[in-house]
Parts: C-alpha cells; sequence; structure tokens
C-alpha cells in the first residue's frame, strides 16, 4: 500500500510539474508576443512613407518609401540548426529593377537549414576570393554572374568583414542584405525551447548602415552591367 502511495506521489508531482512549466512556457510566449511587435519602432523615422505588418509569431515587415527607394525590412527568427542558439535576423531588401543583370547570391556558414536563404536557388557555381572569409558559398545564374561577382567583390568584401552578416543578393529584381540582429537567450532555449531575443530593438542607426550598404551595391551593380555592353 505504501509503494502504492508513492506511486502515486510521484505521479502527482510529475503532473504538476509539467503543468507548471506549461503555464510558465504559455506566459514567456505571450509576454514575447508583446515586446516583438515594437522591435523596428525605432526604424520608422527612416521612411517617407511605410506600411507595418505583424507576422504570426509577433515578428514586425516594414515596407516603405526611403529617399525615393522601395524598402522592404523584416526580422526572422531563426531556431534550425542544431547545436546553435536561436538567431534573429534583419532582412532587409531593396527593390530595385537591373534590366539584364544576371544576379548572384553569398551565404556565410551555411548549413543547410537557411529557409530564408536566396543562395540556394542559384545553381552556378562561383569561386569564393581569398578576401572573403572562410566557410563561404557564392552562386550565380550563369558564367555572366561570375563577371558581375568579380566586378563587386572589393566592394562585397568589405560587407563581409562584419561578422554579422549571413547573406548579401545582388538580382535583376533588387538587393537584399541579411544580418544578425540578435541572438536567443540560452536558458530559456535550454529550459522552453523558446527564442527569447534581449535585444531593445534594431535600431534607426543599423538599418541606416545597411540601407547605406544597398546603395554602395545599387550603383556598382549598375555600373559593372553597363560596363560588357559598352564593350
Amino acid at each position: 500500500m505504501e509503494a502504492v502511495e508513492l506511486s502515486l506521489s510521484g505521479v502527482v508531482v510529475v503532473i504538476a510539474v509539467t503543468a507548471m512549466l506549461g503555464w510558465l512556457a504559455l506566459r514567456q510566449h505571450r509576454l514575447q508576443l508583446g515586446k516583438r511587435r515594437s522591435l523596428l519602432d525605432d526604424c520608422s523615422r527612416l521612411f517617407d512613407a511605410q506600411t507595418v505588418t505583424w507576422s504570426g509569431d509577433g515578428f514586425p515587415r516594414i515596407e516603405g518609401m526611403q529617399a525615393g527607394r522601395a524598402i522592404d525590412v523584416r526580422l526572422i527568427s531563426d531556431g534550425m540548426t542544431i547545436r546553435r542558439l536561436p538567431q534573429l535576423w534583419l532582412q532587409v531588401t531593396e527593390l530595385a529593377t537591373l534590366e539584364g543583370f544576371c544576379g548572384f547570391s553569398i551565404l556565410v556558414r551555411p548549413s543547410g537549414y537557411e529557409f530564408f536563404s536566396l543562395t540556394p536557388r542559384f545553381h552556378y557555381v562561383i569561386d569564393v576570393p581569398p578576401s572573403f572569409p572562410r566557410e563561404v558559398i557564392v552562386r550565380g545564374e550563369d558564367e555572366r554572374s561570375a563577371v558581375n561577382f568579380e566586378a563587386l567583390s572589393a566592394l562585397l568584401a568589405s560587407i563581409l568583414a562584419d561578422a554579422r552578416v549571413k547573406e548579401i543578393a545582388v538580382t535583376r529584381r533588387g538587393l537584399r542584405i541579411i544580418r544578425q540582429a540578435d541572438e536567443g537567450r540560452r536558458g530559456e532555449y535550454l529550459l522552453l525551447r523558446q527564442a527569447t531575443f534581449d535585444g531593445s530593438g534594431v535600431s534607426a542607426e543599423m538599418l541606416a548602415h545597411v540601407l547605406r550598404e544597398l546603395d554602395t551595391l545599387r550603383v556598382g551593380a549598375a555600373a559593372a552591367h553597363q560596363e560588357p555592353e559598352a564593350a
């Protein structure tokens, strides 16, 4: 009888602990959803006109005009890679038509789980210059992409010198830079398997820096595309 009572007590304790952990996870999730909504608030002041929306997991997205440029800014929570803390990526896209430009994309430290990446959509392999970081893959549309890539390689290397940069894409439909905005807290991730980020949000200065890099890339890409035609 005592053994049965002890067994029942153990079951009750397990149920209580499980219920408490579930309640904590739900409470933490609701708090995180509230915090996430404001992560791009400081960036709003850079736009002349904008539309802000929120994804199902609470992360904001800004679509707007900045100095005559059509810009799309979004945050991507990535917890796919095994043995690594969740990452919060800042994805900035400039929608600019580069008619006839053979595009390419650069992915840093590929794991094979980058669901947000453009690089796997390209199939022509481009050699990585020695000036680039280790663990980089470069792919393009065809051999003409390699010519465009080479013309921009010095500029690309300077952007990739920032270890937080994850991907750079230059295509005929626009340009994109993805970089780390934050990293998940270890405690919450190990205990509750939740992506909890410490940062107070993306600063306008951080976004302005990425926008300047995109502007320089666009000008360089246009020049690189015109030179072969002139020749």
